[in-house]
């Protein structure tokens, strides 16, 4: 009996070696090689496979024309990019920078090569997601007056005045407040860059985010002072808006009421 048991132990490790050795294949089988193209210039490649992945190159701004966008890499043609819909544009491109898996690239595969193309696109052709509103505040706070803490507050407000408004559940979970940090020439470069900003909150005067800045003063549809109190000291601050929705008035008009302004003067 113990020869017996003997024998299958050691059926069963030569099973496990084969089946050890038919990964190893099967390793070397399912490797890609994924090439990474501009303008069918290849950029740069590298092999992936189930158990290996790579990091996608990135391609610099100062290569990029004015208002275009390197999104990422793609291996459907312009025309099979759905512009219709934000989410799912998302999942047709890899964004730069990021690290490419085996499932990634798998069903695009020929003859084991991948070929992903530069997606480069105009800021205005880029599908974007629905919200209700996109608030860019400063978060600079020894310079706008303004913490974190104070925004979440003018949030959870600003929900509150708009549900008595009628304003959705859904519609008031698409709300973004945008924290941009670092100088105005950075942040206000950064706010152009995103191209979704309706209103700004605590930067300084319209002369300054137009000459400091990189806001150009035609996008700027209204500009108001906005009296801050930050550790005793009391700042003249200001909200430009530059959208002309109607979600972006309503809006300015609630941060400007005496509630909101209220809460960074507490």
């Amino acid at each position: 009996m113990r020869k017996v048991r003997s024998l299958f132990i050691a059926l069963a490790s030569l099973l496990g070696i084969v089946s050890m050795s038919g990964c190893a294949i099967n390793y070397f089988e399912d490797e890609l090689n994924v090439v990474f193209r501009n303008e069918g210039v290849i950029v740069d490649s590298g092999m992936v496979s189930q158990f290996t992945n790579i990091k996608s190159p990135t391609i610099s701004e100062a290569y990029i024309p004015e208002d275009f966008r390197f999104l990422g890499w793609t291996a459907y043609n312009y025309s099979q990019l759905d512009l219709q819909d934000a989410t799912n544009f998302k999942t047709q491109y890899i964004a730069g920078g990021r690290m490419v898996h085996y499932m990634d690239v798998k069903k695009f595969a020929e003859n084991k090569t991948v070929v992903l193309d530069a997606l480069i696109m105009h800021k205005d052709d880029i599908p974007k997601d629905y919200h209700y509103v996109v608030v860019a505040w400063y978060d600079k706070p020894a310079t706008s007056g303004m913490t974190g803490g104070q925004i979440n507050t003018l949030n959870d407000k600003l929900k509150t005045y708009l549900r008595g408004k009628g304003v959705s559940e859904a519609d008031l979970e698409t709300i973004v407040f945008r924290g941009y940090s670092g100088n105005v020439g950075p942040t206000t470069g950064q706010i152009l860059y995103d191209g979704d900003v309706d209103i700004m909150l605590g930067w300084g005067s319209l002369s300054n985010i137009t000459t400091t800045g990189s806001i150009p003063e035609e996008m700027v549809l209204q500009s108001e002072a906005y009296q801050v109190t930050y550790e005793g000291e009391l700042k003249t601050r200001y909200l430009h808006r530059l959208s002309a929705t109607e979600n972006a008035l309503t809006v300015t008009e609630y941060i400007l009421s005496d509630e909101a302004r209220a809460i960074f003067n507490a």
